[in-house]
Formats: C-alpha cells, structure tokens, sequence
C-alpha cells in the first residue's frame, strides 16, 4: 500500500512587527533629535578663544566694524564702586511723628485728669495711672502720682521728643554710620537734602539723650530722672524710613552709566598676527569679537543649522546601516545592537559638546575611543572600525570641531578597537590607556610638528592626548556593564568570570552528572582549539560548551555519559519515541535553567543551537524497526541551526566528541576519519547554512580537532608487573571470576 504525501501547507504570511520597528524609528528619532538640539558652536567658541600670554594660532583681521568691550572683571568692578558710590535715601514719616505726639498728648492729659479727680490720700491714685496704656513700674507709677513732679517731667519729656523727632530717629546705627555710610539723603515732602549720619539718632542715642536732658533739667530728684527714663521708652519710634526701592533703583542707573567699551575696531584692521604673543587690549579685542560672532549666529543661524546637521546624521545613519546591512546581516537584524551604536554616539556627542562646546577645551580632550572600547569588548573588530570613522566624522559635524579632531579620534579609536581584541581582565583596561593614550601622543605630535608648535603647545597637548586616554577607558569601564546589563549583550570580562567552574550550576553538574560534566569540558577544549583556528571568539565558544548540556540535570540517568557501565540502561523501558521526548526536553531545560541563572543570551543560545534540527539518530531507527511509518520529525530536536559559528563550532565538537567514543582504536587516522565524516554529515544536513562557515573554515576546525582528540586518546604504554605481586594478582582474579 503507498502512501501519497500531501503537499505541504504554504507558509503563513508574518504578522508584520510593528513593536521590531517602532524601536528602530526611535533609535533613528533620538540621534536626530540630537543632532539638531547640541548647540554645538565649538569651532567658532575654538576660534577666538585665548588667555594672556597665549601665541596666536593663525593671523585675525577684523571681518566688521565692532566695539571693544571692556573686561568682565574690571567692568563688574567699577560697576560695583559706581553702585557703593550712591549713598543710601531715607524717608521723613511725617505720619509716625504725628502719631507719636497725638499719643503723648492724650496721655499727659490724662495724668492731669486723674491727679486732678483722685484726692491725694487716695491709695488709687497709683493704680490709675498705672491704667493709662503706658507701661509704669509700681515705684515709677507712686513718683507720677505727685502732681509737681508730673508735670516736670511731662513738660521735660514733650519738649525732648520734638527735639529728636526733628533731627530724625533711624531704626538701628553701626559705629556711628548709617548702613555703613557717613552721609546719607534725607528726603522730606518734596526736598531732599544730604545729612550727615551723627546727626541722626537710633534708638539707643535717642533714650540716652533723654537720659542726658533729665539729668540736667531735673537735677536733684532723682526719682523723676528714672520716671522720665521709663515714660520715654513707648514714645520714640523711627521716624525716618530706609527707601530701599528708591535706593536699589539710583544704584543700578549708576551701574548702568559706567562705559562698557574701550575702543573701536575698522574693518581689515589686523588684530594679531599670527605667533604673537596675545596681550591685554588684544585679548580684549578678540574676546569682543567672538562675543560678536556668537550673537551674530544665535540671531541668524536658527532653523537652517540644526535641520543641516539633522540632514548629515541621516545620512551617516544610512550609510552605517547600508554597511551593516551587507556585510553583518545578523548585527543589522538585532535591535540591541543598534541601541548599543545609538547610545554610544549620544555618549561622545554630548561629552563633546559639554567639553569644547560648553568648556572651551581642545578637540583633543575628546574622548571618542570610548565608543570603539565598548563595542569591540561586545562585538568583532570590523563593526567597531567602521563604527569609529563615522563617529569621527560625525562628532566633527554636529559639534562644529576643527579638521585636526579627525585624524587624531580615528587613530585613537582603531588602537582601541585592537587594544581590547582579546579582553581577558580588568586591568587589560589600564593597558589600553596606555596604548591609546601612545596613538594619541603620535597622532597630535605630528600635527603640532607640521604647524611648528612650540614646546608648550606640544607639552599641553600630550597632556590633552593623555587625557583623552584616560577618560575613554574610565567611561568605557563604567559603561560596559550598564550596556551588557540592559542590553543583554556580553563582553569577554563576563564570559571569563562564567568560565569560573565554581559556579553553581558547573558545581551541580559536576557532583549530579560527572559524565556530563567531562563531556563538556572536553568539547570546551574542541570548541576552543577550533574557534582560534578560524579567528572566532573563542572564549565565547569554550564558555558556552560548559552550558550547553545544563538541561540534562533534570534527568541526569537517562543519558549515556551519566550510566554507569555495570547497569541497564533506562531506556530500555521507554518506547523510542518516549525516550526521543526525554532526550529532547534538554533543550527546554536547560534554556529554563539558563534564564533562572541568568546567562547571556549568546551563551543560551549554545543551548538550542548546538543540537540544531538533527535527528536522534539511535531512537528513530529504533523506532523504525518498530514501526516504517515512524515520522522524522518526532525524532528530531527543535532547533534553530546554528547563527553564529562559535556555536556551530560547538555543534562540531559536540559530535565529535560523541561519536570518537566509540572508537574502539583513537589512532590518529582514524579519529581524522572520524572528524571528517562528522563534519561532512553536518554540511550536507545544512546544519551549517546560517552560521557563516566556509568550507577552507570547516578544513581549519578539522585539523584543530584532530591534535586535541589525539592527545585525549593517547594510548600509554602498559606498567610492568612486579614478578613478586603477580601471584596475588591472579589469585584475586581468579576469586572474583568465580
């Protein structure tokens, strides 16, 4: 009976990804936005910007007409001395001063009405007075009771108040000045008149004038010099009020007359010449012009800018992803990839701006080998040597720095990119400052050597070039972990620290199944023997043969490594396409366990990949002879291939080194047949299709495996026996045999 196979359902059309390109919009979105919003201007701000005694860099004429501005420091100067030469304006209250005296008024003559109505004998007299409003002590009360003394002091007291209520009363005075001046304008109604501050009173003057009056006119009673010391107290109030309005107002109309230029510039007129040495009126002239400059652009240059800068960046961005898109496809297809580019270049961008923009630094300070550092510890050289140049070029554009910028970032930034290639610890990062920072000194000696720099030019800039070293690798450091963490990309450092056969779950596949564990420390071997044949990562290819089995310790007894010789396999229990399941539901537990212990993803991809869609061969021939309708592809694991070829490394290794246990003789000839009759079943398979292998690659991973299989299953020669044990020898041999 035949079986005619249907034809196989058409493929469904994919959903289109609309979350998959809206990033892709967003990471286009943000580097344009930034380009347009940098005020970048450090060509401009570059220009002009000198100190004193600095040598002139290139010959200045004057482009226009312009004014000399007079130095900040010295304007602000006199300006605060026009300011502090304008004395302080008061204020006559005739209010406060009426006021007083209608309350002294009301109160003298209700002490004359209560002395008059209360006989002298009367005990209340005292207590009445004390009523009035004004505060009196006891005794001060009893000495105003006497009518005689009262009205001296009343009259002693109104006469004291109009004397100073006309010299005036201030609130509070320092050392004899009036907020720190001798003089100050008094003004009145209408009539403002300079006094001298000794002839206004505080307070404190005004009481110890009243102190001083009564002591003269009342000599002789002295409970009447207390009584009018009290009564005085309530009645002196400030009646001449600081205009601080007016006062702040007159201070700024004499700032503002200060002269703020010094001189007049022509146009043509030759301001320095190039090699002079830069001097005071000079120096203020080119500070003036630059001013000018910047106003200028701020008031014309507004739209056109930053649309020509944002139109620059698209086209830096398509032609980096035109790139991409031929040489790197998978790069191209990964969004995190391209976030990783993006923040990058907003990275360098902004610290550009922020340091020549913004602080007026050399372009030599830049570190642009931040970006180059980052993206060759997570990625191949060439991306990040393509990545460099256009960085260079657009860092240059957008932030408006000097052609000079170029040369020096870009070799720089392809030392960086080789100064990381084989990351392997931290401190590698304090040898790639040094690295770079030598590029750097290289690159900015031969410029200043062709302009004729002096010595203190080129010993400044080897100082820039240093610096530049220095804070490309700190950021980097600091960025590395933040890009690995949030973009789940993976750099050496982490895989190195994976690689550490402590962890926990190497431990548990160690003591929970050796035989798996021997397994992949074996293929680690191949896996990395073969990746540093064809220039591959082979750390990463070692590290992710350590993982790639993890899934078997779920059921670690069910696969072959981990049965013990003398027992019967499980399997024999299990119906072939059970035991197909078993073998199979690795791959789900491992990837299961990778993401609980959170693994890169470019190790958990090992997991899937190695396997990719082969058939378990020994189940579905098992199942065949059972059943000759068994379907293929119960039988096979579930892929995908392998994308990368450290895992179709991996892959290799993985069969070889399963297969080469069955040789019953490892001589070299036969484990070269071995590996490449594995190598071909997998090529003609197309388990290879989608990592990228050559076949002159394929020939290299073959003769990198043959030496590790080799030294694996050397044959030693055997031990000779010790003629006076071998009697025992046999004897115990003989015991156990039966």
């Amino acid at each position: 009976m035949t079986v005619q196979e249907l034809p196989q359902l058409p493929d469904r059309a994919r959903a289109f990804r609309w979350g998959y390109y809206a990033v892709r919009l967003l990471l286009v979105a943000v580097l344009l936005g930034l380009a347009a919003g940098l005020p970048g201007g450090g060509l401009g701000r570059e220009k002009f910007l000198y100190r004193e005694g600095d040598i002139a860099r290139e010959r200045i004429v004057a482009p226009y007409d312009f004014r000399v501005q007079k130095d900040e420091t010295v304007l602000r100067r006199e300006q605060q001395q026009a300011a502090a030469a304008v004395p302080p304006v008061f204020v006559v209250d005739g209010r406060i001063s009426a006021d007083t005296f209608q309350r002294f008024s009301m109160f003298q003559e209700r002490v004359h009405q209560v002395l008059e109505e209360t006989p002298a004998a009367g005990e209340d007299r005292a207590a009445k007075l004390r009523a009035l409003g004004v505060p009196l002590t006891p005794e001060a009360a009893q000495a105003l009771a006497e009518p005689g003394r009262a009205r001296r002091v009343l009259r002693e007291l109104g006469v004291v108040l109009h004397e100073l209520f006309g010299a005036g009363v201030v609130a509070e005075k320092r050392s004899g000045l009036l907020l720190g001046y001798r003089s100050v304008n008094v003004r009145e109604g209408e009539s403002e008149l300079p006094r001298p501050a000794g002839l206004l009173y505080d307070r404190r003057e005004a009481l110890q004038r009243i102190e001083q009056r009564a002591g003269t006119a009342l000599r002789g009673d002295p409970l009447a010099q207390r009584l009018i010391s009290e009564l005085a107290g309530p009645f002196v109030q400030p009646n001449v009020v600081y205009d601080r309005a007016e006062t702040e107002y007159r201070r700024v109309q004499a700032q503002g007359v200060v002269p703020t230029m010094v001189g007049f510039v022509k146009k043509d007129e030759l301001i320095v010449d190039a090699n002079q040495r830069i001097e005071g009126e000079t120096l203020l002239k080119l500070r003036s012009l630059r001013d000018v400059e910047l106003a200028r652009r701020n008031r014309s240059d507004f739209l056109l800018p930053p649309l020509a800068r944002a139109l620059l960046m698209l086209l830096i961005i398509a032609a980096f992803v035109t790139y991409l898109r031929m040489e790197l496809p998978a790069v191209y297809r990964d969004n995190a990839m391209l976030a990783m580019f993006t923040l990058l270049t907003g990275v360098v961008m902004a610290v550009a701006q922020v340091m020549v923009g913004t602080f007026g630094l050399s372009e030599f300070t830049v570190p642009l080998a931040l970006a180059p550092l980052v993206v060759a510890s997570l990625m191949e050289k060439r991306p990040a040597l393509v990545f460099t140049l256009f960085l260079a070029v657009i860092a240059m554009a957008v932030v408006e720095l000097r052609a000079h910028f170029v040369p020096v970032a870009v070799l720089g930034g392809v030392t960086a990119v080789y100064s990381v290639s084989r990351l392997r610890h931290r401190w590698h990062f304090a040898r790639a400052t040094f690295i770079i920072a030598i590029a750097n000194l290289a690159a900015i000696l031969a410029w200043d050597l062709a302009r004729s720099g002096s010595a203190s030019v080129i010993a400044r800039d080897a100082l820039y070039g240093a610096l530049n070293a220095f804070l490309a690798t700190s950021i980097a450091f600091l960025l590395l972990p933040l890009v690995e963490h949030v973009l789940g990309l993976t750099s050496d450092i982490t895989l190195l620290e994976l690689s550490d056969l402590n962890r926990p779950l190497l431990r548990r596949l160690q003591l929970e199944a050796p035989g798996t564990y021997h397994h992949s420390m074996v293929v680690g071997s191949l896996a990395e023997a073969g990746a540093e044949a064809i220039g591959a990562n082979s750390l990463l290819a070692r590290v992710s043969a350590y993982y790639h089995d993890i899934g078997k310790l779920a059921k670690p007894e069910y696969f072959a490594e981990n049965e013990p010789a003398s027992s019967r396999s499980l399997h024999e229990r299990l119906t072939p396409s059970m035991s197909a399941l078993v073998v199979r539901s690795h791959i789900a537990e491992g990837l299961e366990m990778a993401r609980a212990a959170r693994l890169p993803r470019a190790v958990r991809n090992s997991i899937p990949e190695h396997h990719g869609t082969m058939v378990i061969a020994f189940f579905y021939h098992k199942a065949l002879e059972q059943d000759p309708m068994a379907r293929r592809e119960e039988y096979c694991y579930p892929g995908p291939r392998p994308r990368s070829k450290e895992t179709a490394i991996l892959m290799l290794a993985d069969g070889v080194e399963g297969a080469s246990r069955a040789l019953a003789e490892p001589t070299p000839s036969r484990i070269r047949g071995l590996v490449t009759r594995i190598i071909d079943e997998r090529v003609q398979e197309g388990q290879l299709d989608e990592c990228g292998l050559t076949l002159s690659e394929l020939a290299k991973i073959r003769e990198a495996f043959i030496p590790v299989l080799t030294a694996i299953f050397h044959v030693r020669a055997p031990y000779p026996d010790d003629p006076r044990r071998r009697p025992k020898a046999d004897a115990d041999l003989r015991r156990e045999s039966s």
